[in-house]
């Protein structure tokens, strides 16, 4: 496997936060590492510095076929600057995912280029979960290597400090994935002092934020990174649940959720654009006599002129949005049941 240049990897990196849903501010990348840049995922902002290089065989695993490593090269030591997650790890472009080692775990080394390691079953194990870890033995002890699925780039870094500070609870954290609230009760109760338990509470909360974090990337996908009404793509478009994340009842399924660029994400949370069952898109009128009254109509006029009939609907029919998802999301955002009739 040949080397991926470092510009190229932080163009990864980049693009796989912002496919996430992240905002990302940067310099331009050059040579040198690392890339540093500003993240905003709508709730939280993190500054990072990111050291990545390409995940390839070798190393000290030389002579083992399973076995893949980063070779730390052109860093002379890794620091903690305060306020500034530092992200040590690389891509592979054999199974296509990141691997990503605990940077506290190397802040010094000696002459020559370290590398550091990770077996390839788990790299295909995240290829196919999303999320896949193990624990492996360095100078300064146990550590925990991870690997992540690009669609959960930005989870990862969400959840940087819990992942690794309850790393002795995490390896097998990827099999909870899809279980139930009751299999996550089971879990944490059968740990065997307070302090496991405390740390499996957070392995069911890091991996609860990974069923969430997969909503996204099925919706976009479903819709081809598109807007439903616009078609517009260009990275400006989000993945917008029917019925609210807020709503107890409310669900992750991809059928709860449509492709929809901010433009009109505003105006559908706002009540004043709804999607009826079936797909028909609709301006409530009632909403928008209430907008012109106030001296608040202007544009209105456009929005209804660039309005299509009836959204796009994924290919799959399977992935098209529930009806009954579509009207309860209807009604949460304010809609009067007789409203919800078609003419």
């Amino acid at each position: 496997m040949s080397g991926i240049l470092f510009p190229e990897l932080a163009d990864r990196f980049i693009s796989s936060l912002e496919l996430g849903g992240a905002t990302v501010l940067h310099e331009a990348v050059g040579s040198r590492r690392p890339l540093e840049c500003h993240i905003s995922d709508g709730n939280r902002k993190y500054v990072i510095q990111a050291y990545l290089w390409t995940v390839t065989s070798g190393g000290r695993g030389r002579g083992r076929p399973d076995e893949r490593r980063i070779q730390v090269t052109n860093v002379d030591r890794f620091a903690l600057p305060p306020g500034i997650q530092i992200t040590l790890g690389g891509y592979s472009p054999e199974e296509e995912v990141f691997a990503f080692w605990d940077v506290r775990r190397h802040l010094g080394f000696g002459a020559g280029s370290p590398s550091l390691q990770i077996s390839v079953q788990t790299l295909r194990r995240a290829a196919e979960k999303g999320f896949a870890s193990e624990k492996r033995e360095v100078r300064e002890g146990t550590e925990t290597a991870v690997a992540v699925h690009p669609d959960y780039l930005l989870w990862y870094i969400q959840e940087y400090d819990n992942l690794y500070d309850c790393a002795d609870q995490i390896t097998e954290a990827p099999d909870r994935v899809g279980i139930s609230t009751e299999e996550d009760r089971a879990f944490i109760d059968s740990g065997a002092s307070e302090s496991v338990q405390a740390r499996r509470h957070r392995v069911v909360t890091v991996m609860q934020n990974l069923r969430d974090a997969k909503f996204r990337p099925a919706v976009m996908r479903a819709y081809s990174h598109r807007c439903c009404i616009s078609g517009i793509a260009l990275r400006l478009v989000d993945a917008a649940h029917l019925v609210p994340v807020a709503d107890v009842t409310s669900s992750d399924d991809p059928t709860n959720g449509i492709a929809i660029n901010p433009l009109f994400h505003r105006a559908y949370d706002s009540g004043l654009l709804g999607i009826f069952p079936g797909g028909v898109i609709r301006i409530n009128n009632r909403v928008a006599s209430a907008l012109e009254r106030k001296q608040l109509g202007a544009g209105l006029e456009d929005i209804r002129a660039s309005l299509p009939d009836q959204i796009r609907m994924p290919d799959i029919r399977d992935l098209q949005p529930n009806d009954d998802f579509l009207r309860r999301g209807l009604i949460a955002r304010g809609w009067r049941e007789n409203e919800i009739v078609l003419a």
